[in-house]
């Protein structure tokens, strides 16, 4: 029985690091939103951090992939909404599917514990608070680009809610990211030093967070005073309401009726992705039709709408198009991994499951921009908004943004909000006024400086009506991008490198 005792401690004991690593993950979620609270994401990483002191290669690993665990589970959770209500598969082979994507994910976090742990100084604690910053920055941005990439939940983003804000449209959101790590390094340090020393750790810390706040007076683009009006068509219209034939009429006449008390009143009037889920050419003669009202009440209509690639309409670009006094079309770059397309390894897999086949192509890069009233405009659709050198492409030519979303594949989750968290982002770091039109909720105007102008609730269905202002000129990350931020993390590796191994290299 003592025996059987012992082996029991002694496991809980090796286990434990995994339960630790878990709760420290699961409070990086809490600093985005909807719960805003950026500084748990700030305690979540000094935990981690703690965590990594003098451990083995094997065991950083292990620590960083419980924590990715931890913080995806959570963050993302709504991967799981998606593939079970409209991929039609039972819950628990939803959740195993779930499982095994946020285990790949949590891949990254592992690899950056681990490469830390390969660099970090046996001497300098300062140096070991760069080199996890930088290894847990490089991490984030493979997460965003292996594959096509996951950018989601990168810690900058979270950081809108602090003072750290202000530095976005300077260094971009890798840029937060890796401050905001550093911070938390100095905070983690602080709980390691001796009590009348902690000070020296505890100081640099909160100037960290809180000096950026000398920077939020600074104009870093120019704002015209001339407004346009703009008005967001929120329809709330459920997925299986959009593709059902039998109510397609009606939902179309929801949206004449509604483009008919906005005409002449908005200048510019937006709907969401796919607002519209029919073929192109099957309502020719109803776009027509818009488009002659538009243009004689001088007005700009944007719309979501798939766009055949093939004569018999076997493939779509998933396409935001125009009416009235706008010009040129968008074709969605960036699309969602096995939601509009299959990745080439995974085609068998997805034939032996007899799942629905992804039928969306890519639009090519560089595409011209979108104008309204000769005034150029960036474009996005619903996934792109987390990937920001997709809007950076477009400036800093384009004068306001339009991200237009369809979020009810998520259902009542985290995404729709994380989503708009980003497209704050993008404004700020670009100095971009933003409408952001979703189907099912938090249809929102976002000023040049990432703050909510005026916003529609979750799951109603109504009409936004608000004013913009165009911008000139371009901030600091708009015309450098995350390439120093990714330099200097990289320049940090090898002076991690060259410091551990110097010795055998001499």
């Amino acid at each position: 029985a003592a025996n059987s005792l012992l082996n029991q401690y002694s496991k809980s004991i090796r286990y434990g690091f995994a339960l630790r690593s878990l709760f420290s993950g699961l409070l990086i979620p809490f600093g985005f939103a909807p719960f805003h609270l950026p500084g748990l994401a700030i305690l979540g990483i000094a935990l981690l951090f703690l965590q990594l002191r003098n451990q083995s290669l094997k065991q950083s690993f292990k620590i960083g992939f419980f924590f990715g665990m931890g913080f995806l589970s959570l963050g993302v959770s709504w991967i799981h909404v998606s593939i079970h209500s409209y991929g039609h598969l039972n819950t628990i082979f939803s959740a195993f599917i779930t499982l095994i994507f946020i285990a790949y994910l949590a891949v990254f976090p592992g690899l950056g514990a681990f490469c830390y742990q390969a660099i970090a100084s046996k001497r300098s604690l300062l140096l070991n608070c760069f080199l996890f910053s930088a290894t847990w920055c490089l991490s984030e941005y493979l997460r965003a680009t292996v594959l096509s990439g996951f950018p989601w939940l990168l810690l900058g983003y979270g950081q809108i809610d602090s003072p750290l804000r202000h530095l976005m449209p300077i260094i971009g959101v890798y840029g937060v990211s890796f401050i905001a790590c550093f911070a938390a390094t100095l905070l983690a340090s602080s709980m390691q030093a001796e009590r009348k020393k902690r000070y020296l750790w505890i100081i640099p810390c909160i100037s960290l967070i809180i000096g950026p706040s000398l920077l939020k007076n600074i104009e870093w683009t120019s704002t015209s005073d001339k407004p346009v009006s703009v008005g967001v068509i929120q329809a709330n219209i459920s997925m299986r309401d959009k593709w059902g034939e039998s109510l397609f009429w009606k939902i179309l006449q929801r949206y004449e009726k509604a483009i008919s008390n906005l005409m002449g009143k908005a200048q510019v009037i937006v709907l969401p992705e796919s607002a519209i889920p029919v073929p192109i050419n099957y309502v020719s003669d109803i776009l027509e039709g818009l488009d002659l009202q538009a243009k004689s009440s001088g007005t700009a209509i944007l719309l979501g709408i798939p766009q055949p690639t093939t004569v018999d309409n076997t493939a779509y670009y998933n396409t935001l198009t125009t009416l009235g006094t706008a010009q040129g079309t968008y074709l969605k770059q960036h699309l969602v991994p096995f939601g509009e397309f299959i990745p080439g390894p995974f085609q068998t897999l997805v034939e032996w499951l007899s799942l629905p086949a992804a039928n969306l192509l890519s639009g090519k890069n560089n595409q011209s921009l979108i104008a309204v009233q000769n005034s150029p405009i960036a474009s996005l659709i619903c996934y792109e908004i987390a990937y920001p050198n997709l809007l950076r492409k477009q400036l800093p030519e384009a004068e306001w943004i339009v991200a237009i979303s369809d979020d009810g594949w998520f259902g009542h989750s985290l995404a729709m909000h994380q989503q708009l968290q980003m497209s704050q982002a993008l404004s700020l770091i670009t100095g971009r006024y933003q409408i952001v039109a979703n189907n099912d909720g938090l249809s929102s105007v976002i000023d040049n400086h990432g703050y909510i102008v005026s916003s529609l609730p979750t799951f109603t269905s109504d009409i936004l009506e608000a004013k913009i202002y165009p911008s000139s000129k371009a901030s600091p990350w708009v015309k450098l991008g995350d390439w120093p931020t990714l330099l200097i993390s990289f320049l940090l590796v090898f002076v991690g490198l060259f410091f551990r191994h110097y010795k055998k290299l001499i």
